[in-house]
């Protein structure tokens, strides 16, 4: 057979490359992360451009032969726009609702308590909706998923892409919105497309036999044409297909307050690496308990990026 993917070689190339610049700074800064993993998916066809798994698939230091993009890793923040969207779809919210980020305690099964904090240590009094997003403050988000309930969350996630957190309903708890659940850096970044194509998926048709009531039926798109010996087509990626699951003005808004630098500032400085010099780009970041997982989810309308890096073991 002869197989023709959809990477895109120079875009493949520069992916792998900027990986392992960023890890060497990183190394160089002593900081303790020895691999990095990216996906670039064109949001227009769904198809994936770029994947680096690894650093060095031949690495046995750095475990290089596993995929990260394909496995399971906490998201951290980065999952927080699914559970925002929640609460607009529903219309419970919206960009200028105030949210208290103030000490709050909350009861679990067990008969102890959970006590979320904010990165910085501090409390922020009345916050609204959209600065709550931009600057990733943790209570208020515990606040949103409550309010929203995290069935009706996962159920979003679920029909925006993230093919895992498949264990029931009523497994998760309340730091689900914090990243309390496993994803893949593919879901994922196919998933935050949905956001760059205004709540419309686009990809091919999931097979039958993947298909889960509740989860996507669209899948991105890894392969545009299979040949046989005899040249005779066997399969060919023409034609995408599209299926809205976000309405147009959630869509808007999460991607507007993504990019929005001045409400982003107060936590993480003007004009970063979150964001370009010719153009809006929305972005979210996400950080796992002990630094064990980095995330950067972006997109632009024509591009969704996502990057993870830390250690495989």
């Amino acid at each position: 057979f002869t197989v023709y993917t959809t990477l895109d070689v120079d875009l493949q190339k520069y992916a792998e490359q900027k990986a392992r610049d960023q890890v060497q700074k990183l190394i160089e800064q002593k900081k303790n992360a020895s691999n990095a993993s990216a996906v670039v998916i064109k949001n227009t066809t769904g198809e994936i451009l770029a994947m680096v798994g690894s650093l060095d698939y031949n690495n046995d230091a750095i475990d290089g032969q596993v995929n990260i993009a394909t496995a399971e890793r906490q998201p951290g923040s980065s999952f927080k726009p699914y559970v925002y969207a929640t609460a607009l779809e529903k219309k419970q919210m919206n960009a200028a609702s105030m949210i208290l980020d103030v000490p709050m305690t909350v009861p679990l099964g067990d008969g102890t308590f959970y006590r979320p904090e904010n990165y910085d240590r501090q409390y922020h009094g009345p916050v609204s909706f959209r600065n709550a997003l931009a600057r990733s403050y943790n209570i208020p988000a515990i606040k949103v998923m409550d309010e929203v309930g995290i069935a009706d969350a996962l159920r979003l996630a679920h029909r925006m892409g993230i093919n895992g957190l498949n264990r029931g309903l009523d497994f998760y708890g309340l730091n689900l919105v914090l990243g309390g659940g496993e994803v893949t850096l593919l879901d994922h970044v196919y998933a935050f497309s949905v956001f760059g194509n205004g709540g419309v998926m686009i990809g091919e048709a999931a097979p039958p036999a993947q298909l889960i009531p509740g989860f996507r039926t669209l899948n991105p798109v890894a392969v545009k044409q299979i040949r046989n010996s005899k040249g005779d087509i066997i399969k060919i990626y023409d034609r995408p297909e599209a299926q809205r699951v976000l309405s147009s003005e959630t869509a808007y808004v999460i991607a507007d307050i993504m990019s929005d630098d001045p409400a982003r500032a107060p936590a993480f400085g003007a004009n970063t690496d979150l964001t370009l010099p010719d153009r809006k780009l929305a972005a979210k970041t996400g950080t796992t308990n002990g630094f064990k997982d980095n995330w950067t989810m972006g997109f632009t309308p024509q591009f969704t990026v996502g990057v993870w890096v830390g250690n495989t073991d």
